[in-house]
């Protein structure tokens, strides 16, 4: 498995676009969790910025799609130049599960992040407003 990670294009663009994700997360909560009175300038960036990584969030299963595609073609070909066999086809289609499998599990906790991010700032938006 590790093999394949380290040999696959697409999984290496579904971990870099998850750390970066994670990143961001992770700093949006740090900074919903700080925020006491802001200015309206700093609550648009704020915004601008969840959208988009919630769009970024969003390709990581699409990326896990691509990988998938590409595998299976790889194998198609693999089995056109060997012929049928059984290793080379229930290879190649592990191989091309595994990036829907990295993109899902990227994506499922990070969305589930950034929804406790928008909660926490409701939050405190509905905190601000009763002031």
């Amino acid at each position: 498995m590790i093999t394949q990670l380290v040999n696959s294009w697409v999984c290496w663009a579904i971990l870099l676009l998850a750390i970066f994700c994670y990143q961001q997360l992770w700093q949006q909560y740090l900074l919903a969790a700080s925020r006491q009175g802001t200015s309206q300038q700093t609550e648009q960036q704020a915004d601008a910025s969840r959208q988009f990584t919630g769009v970024l969030i969003g390709a990581l299963p699409l990326l896990g799609l691509l990988g998938t595609i590409i595998g299976l073609l790889e194998c198609f070909v693999g089995l056109a130049r060997e012929g049928a066999s059984g290793a080379v086809l229930s290879g190649g289609i592990s191989d091309a599960l595994l990036t829907t499998q990295l993109g899902l599990v990227c994506a499922l906790p990070a969305w589930i992040l950034q929804a406790a991010t928008r909660a926490k700032m409701t939050r405190q938006q509905t905190l601000m407003l009763a002031r």
